[in-house]
C-alpha cells in the first residue's frame, strides 16, 4: 500500500531551494550527497522515534507513514546498492 503525500499549497520545499542549480562538479555532486545523506539520517531518526509519541497525528496517520516511509526506503536502498556494486567491480 502506497500514500499519496501533497506538499501544503505555496510550500517550497527547503532542499528544492538548495538544488535549484545543478551540481557542476564530481566535489559539489559528493558535498550535496553527504548533506542529503545527513537530511535522511534525521528522517530516520524521527521515523524511530514515532512508537515513543503521545500527541500529535493518530496511530493510524503514524501507521500509513511509516509503510511510506519504509517503501521508499527499501527501494532508495536497492538502487543505491546497485550503484555502487557495479563501481565495486569496475
Amino acid at each position: 500500500m502506497s500514500v499519496k503525500t501533497k506538499p501544503a499549497p505555496g510550500s517550497v520545499s527547503p532542499s528544492s531551494l538548495v538544488w535549484a542549480s545543478p551540481a557542476g562538479t564530481m566535489a559539489e555532486r559528493l558535498q550535496r550527497i553527504e548533506a542529503m545523506g545527513r537530511r535522511i539520517n534525521s528522517y530516520v531518526e524521527y521515523m524511530c522515534r514515532l512508537t515513543d509519541m503521545t500527541g500529535g497525528a493518530s496511530l493510524e496517520a503514524r501507521e500509513r507513514s511509516v509503510i511510506a516511509f519504509y517503501e521508499r526506503l527499501v527501494v532508495a536502498e536497492n538502487q543505491l546498492s546497485r550503484i555502487h556494486e557495479a563501481l565495486r567491480l569496475e
